[in-house]
Order: C-alpha cells, then structure tokens, then sequence
C-alpha cells in the first residue's frame, strides 16, 4: 500500500519498483506498508514519487524488498491468475480469470464475485512463484440482451511496455543516502 499526500492507494512490488495508479499524488514524498516475510506486522518505509510512464508510478524506496518479476509473456486464458490486495492490516487473495466473453476484450478480469480495490495486483502463479500481470483500474458493467455483466479492468502487460519504453536518464550517477536510522544506501 502506498501513502500519498492525497490518500492511500494500492500498488506492486516488482522487479521494476513499487508500481502504482497515481491515483491519489504523482510526485512528492510518500509512505509504503508491506511485509517482509511472514512476519504479521507490516514494515513502513518513506519514499518519493517517481513517474515510471504510461498510467504507471513508481514508490522509490532506500530499502530492498520483496518483489516479483514481470510475466514475459501476455496472459491466456487458463491462467492461473490472483489478486492481491491490504484489507486492513492483512494481504487478502482473490483467485480471477481472463474474461472470455465475445462483447470484451483486451485486459479485462471476468467478475470474481467481489469488488477489488483500484491498484490491487494481479499476479500469475507460474514455477511455484508469483508473476506480475497488472493493477486493476476499475469495475466496468456491460448490458446486453437484458442482462448486466460486471468485469474488472486491468493496466495490465501492454500499459507497463508503454511505462518501460518511456526513455530515461542512464546510467544516473550513484547516490550515497545516510539514513537517520544509521542504515546508508548507494542509489
């Protein structure tokens, strides 16, 4: 989870950085809780805002953590696909598919029964680990032949591609950081 200036809002911790929306602040000082392990209390760090590209920020944080890598392939259907998202103080899992439905298509989650939250992570199990697929972006409702069908929408492969193509300063000269808790980092 990711504390802005503006609110609080859900995220990702990839091997490209902490993803999120946006949603709540684009730039400036911010707050992320995740967990390090099994451990029941989340760790909070202080961070900065990054723009990544496309919808998608970054949480600069000084610590490593905990990430996963980005699935190098799009989704199919048949994935074993989660969501995962803070429901107070725990991680709570949601099990989606793809939506196969002839009215939809690009990166839509079929209804899993439940709202989720906007910039929850969708993830794909794959070698006994976990792939990032995307965020969710919102609940959309479909009406055809009298019948209303709810679907999740995702910023999903094809919006991080965008995000990653964004051309950037490199090699960015290293950073010492002497943090007050006597940790120091090279960033």
């Amino acid at each position: 989870m990711v504390e802005t200036r503006g609110g609080r809002e859900f995220g990702a911790t990839t091997s490209e950085g902490i993803l999120f929306l946006g949603r709540t602040a684009v730039e400036g000082p911010c707050r992320v809780h995740y967990y390090l392990g099994p451990q029941a209390t989340p760790l909070v760090e202080d961070g900065e805002i990054h723009k990544l590209g496309g919808i998608y920020y970054l949480a600069d944080i000084d610590l490593k953590h905990q990430r996963v890598d980005i699935l190098e392939r799009d989704p199919e259907p048949g994935d074993d696909l989660v969501a995962m998202y803070f429901a107070g103080r725990d991680v709570q899992q949601a099990y989606v598919h793809l939506a196969q439905d002839d009215n939809v298509e690009g990166d839509v989650i079929a209804w899993p029964g439940r709202d989720l939250p906007a910039g929850a992570g969708i993830f794909m199990r794959q070698d006994g680990g976990l792939r990032f697929v995307g965020l969710v972006t919102g609940k959309v409702a479909i009406e055809a032949e009298g019948r209303t069908k709810k679907y999740l929408t995702i910023a999903g492969l094809d919006r991080l591609r965008e995000a990653l193509a964004t051309p950037r300063v490199h090699p960015a000269a290293p950073e010492v950081k002497h943090r007050p808790d006597d940790i120091s980092v090279i960033k």
